[in-house]
């Protein structure tokens, strides 16, 4: 006689956020990735002897607003995409003054974000079915 554990039904099921979609995880670990990257180029420029403070400022804020979009993603909130759209595109923006492989990751980020945060699972993820599992 095998004794087994009950699978379903109880309080756990219905308190348990379901699990964040794979491609949206892809991009939330994406901006971690780019937060950890300004803080080593902020903390580099305020180290270095001819580094200027507007640099070490400019890599500062991109940071917070990478750990910013990151930690919205992170935390299921809805309005978490409109940054990373903005953010995103900012990137794209700014790697079209730099033809060459820069330009292609800078686009290639823009329609990874805008791909993956449009997903039907993501938009339910994020979006107003605040419905338990």
């Amino acid at each position: 006689m095998v004794v087994r554990a009950p699978r379903g039904g109880g309080y756990q099921d219905r308190l348990r956020r379901p699990p964040m979609p794979g491609p949206m995880l892809v991009t939330t670990l994406a901006f971690v990735l780019l937060a950890l990257l300004f803080a080593l180029a902020t903390v580099h420029r305020l180290l270095t002897e001819d580094g200027s403070i507007g640099a070490a400022v400019f890599f500062a804020t991109m940071g917070v607003a990478c750990a910013l979009v990151a930690l919205g993603l992170a935390g299921c909130r809805p309005w978490a995409p409109y940054p990373a759209y903005a953010l995103a595109g900012l990137f794209a923006a700014a790697s079209l003054g730099l033809f060459g492989a820069i330009t292609i990751v800078g686009i290639a980020l823009l329609a990874w974000v805008v791909w993956s945060l449009t997903t039907r699972p993501a938009r339910e993820w994020l979006g107003g079915a605040r419905r338990l599992r």
